[in-house]
Formats: structure tokens, sequence, C-alpha cells
């Protein structure tokens, strides 16, 4: 019985910890962020007119990451032998640099607006994160991006708002839609990978250990 007892707890303290699920609240966030950048692209091109401009900003920007991201993918596929290396790299790199083309493409039509809702995002960011510098940091650049996404929608409400309430509307669903649909392929994708799959923990199996009693 003693030696039953030993064996259970030698596995059981081999056992990893509980995978906490951590999935869901990325997906909310990313529902949110999502949504907030498509608001901002949607309103800037219905009351502005100027999608081509987006268009182009957010195709050079896709080809200026792209194409690094496309090298850097061969070496990405060797170590974690994948065929297809250079196409995922370069596709989440290009992805990636397209919407940093369109964020810059919605400073560009609505200047005064992004400006003024980055200024109050940077602040507001530092008022929140005020412990860890990196948490600061980061933090700021979130702060920057979604204030000046929420000033461009203020300022298309200003100047058309029946125009601008449209392209929220699209805009909103669309990236509330798009952004956690394309962190799930991502992940699934690494999760293929062999080098990025999680290892469930394994329980050795030890050699019973004669414990004396204290009735011998």
């Amino acid at each position: 019985m003693a030696d039953q007892e030993v064996y259970n707890y030698v596995n059981d303290s081999q056992e990893g910890p509980k995978a906490q699920r951590w999935w869901p609240g990325a997906i909310a966030v990313l529902a949110v962020l999502g949504g907030i950048y498509g608001a901002a692209l949607g309103a800037a091109v219905s009351t502005t007119g100027a999608a081509d401009m987006i268009g182009v900003a957010a195709g050079i920007m896709a080809l200026i990451c792209g194409l690094p991201g496309a090298r850097y993918g061969f070496f990405f596929g060797m170590v974690n032998r994948m065929r297809f290396g250079r196409l995922f790299v370069g596709s989440v790199a290009a992805i990636g640099g397209a919407l940093l083309g369109g964020f810059f493409g919605i400073v560009a039509v609505m200047p005064f607006g992004a400006m003024l809702g980055a200024v109050g995002g940077w602040f507001s960011a530092r008022a929140l994160f005020r412990r860890g510098s990196f948490k600061r940091l980061l933090g700021g650049f979130v702060g920057i991006v979604l204030g000046a996404c929420v000033g461009a929608v203020v300022l298309s409400l200003r100047q058309d708002q029946a125009a601008a309430l449209v392209g929220i509307a699209w805009g909103l669903g669309t990236g509330a839609v798009v952004g956690p649909l394309l962190f799930l392929l991502l992940i699934t994708i690494l999760n293929s990978l062999p080098r990025w799959r999680r290892r469930e923990g394994t329980v050795i199996e030890t050699t019973a250990v004669d414990v004396p009693n204290d009735d011998d």
C-alpha cells in the first residue's frame, strides 16, 4: 500500500501544469482592434473618396515588407523543415505591411484628426501603463495607433456624418471578423510545424520504492 502511494506521488509531481486558455481573450482583443482599424479605414474612404491613395500606400508597404520577409522565410523554412517557408513568412510580412500602409493612408488623408487622436492616445496609454518601460513603450505605440484611428473617425463624422456612418458600419464589421481569422490561421499553421507543437507532459514510470512500515 505504501509502495503504491509513493508511485502515485512521484507521477503526480511529474505532470506539467495545466495549459491556460489564452486564445479566447486574444481573439476578443483582436476583434476590438480590428474593428477600430476597419472603422477608421471605412470612414476615411467613405468621406474623402481616397480609396486609391490608401490602396497605393498599402500596396507599397506590402512590397517593402513582403520581399525581405520572403528572404527570411527561406531560413525559417530550413530550420522548421517547412517547404513553403518563403510563402508563409512573406505573406505574413506582406499582410502586416499592407495594414501599416493603410494606417499611413488614413493619416495622409485625415492628418488633423489623426494627429490629435494620436497625441491623446499616447498620453492615455502612458497614464494607464505607469510601470515597466516595455509596457509603457508598447502601450504608447498602441495608444498612438488607436488614437489616430479614433481621431480619423471623429473627423469624418464631422465632415459627412451619413457617409461616415456607412463606412464605419462595413469597416467595423469587416475588421472585427478578419482580425481574429488571420490570427487563427497563423496559429494553425504554426502549430502544424514540428518545432512549434506543444509537447504534452509525459509521465515517467518510476520503480516503486520499498518503504518500511511502522508496524514492521
